[in-house]
């Protein structure tokens, strides 16, 4: 069995939302695509404005290139701060979380265990492992984000383990 005791963080929430905004698996090469792009649209300034000085056509690349920059860098904070405020009374108690062989219980921290939610393995949608986290989708747009340093009993080495047992078709590693 391996327990969890989760806490908000908002620098795990900044992370889980570059990983959903970057595409999941592959998130952490993706971001410096967006900046890449941002300043081949740069370059392309420059040389439209020493051609044809005051080009309107290099103003709207500049502009272009600008904007992919800062959009690829700071949406995923923007949408972490957010989500921030909509889950503040997370923030506040946290969620037990415990696995065993045969399903995932999920309570609220306080509670009394009566009100814990049971989801067997099969009837969750996918687990992503990133660096730090876990991210388990109950369902398509609804995750559990589980630090590694949240354990209460067990490892992630453990829990990465059980995944790959129970679930290895929806078990994406993204380290």
């Amino acid at each position: 069995m391996i327990e969890v005791k989760t806490k908000y963080d908002l620098n795990t929430h900044k992370e889980f939302f570059r990983f959903l905004f970057f595409g999941g698996k592959y998130y952490r090469y993706k971001q410096p695509v967006f900046a890449i792009i941002g300043a081949f649209m740069v370059m392309l300034w420059f040389i439209f404005f020493f051609i044809i000085p005051e080009s309107f056509i290099a103003n709207i690349f500049l502009a272009i290139g600008v904007v992919l920059v800062q959009w690829a860098y700071m949406m995923p904070v923007v949408l972490s701060r957010q989500n921030a405020k909509e889950v503040a009374e997370l923030s506040q108690t946290g969620l037990d979380i415990v696995f065993d062989e045969r399903r995932i219980s999920i309570k609220s921290a306080g509670e009394s265990p009566e009100e814990t939610s049971a989801l067997p393995y099969e009837k969750v949608f996918g687990v992503y492992e990133a660096k730090n986290d876990f991210y388990i989708y109950i369902t398509r747009a609804h995750p559990f984000i589980v630090s590694k340093k949240d354990f209460v009993k067990g490892s992630p080495d453990d829990l990465r383990t059980l995944f790959q047992a129970k679930m290895a078709k929806n078990f994406v590693i993204c380290k």
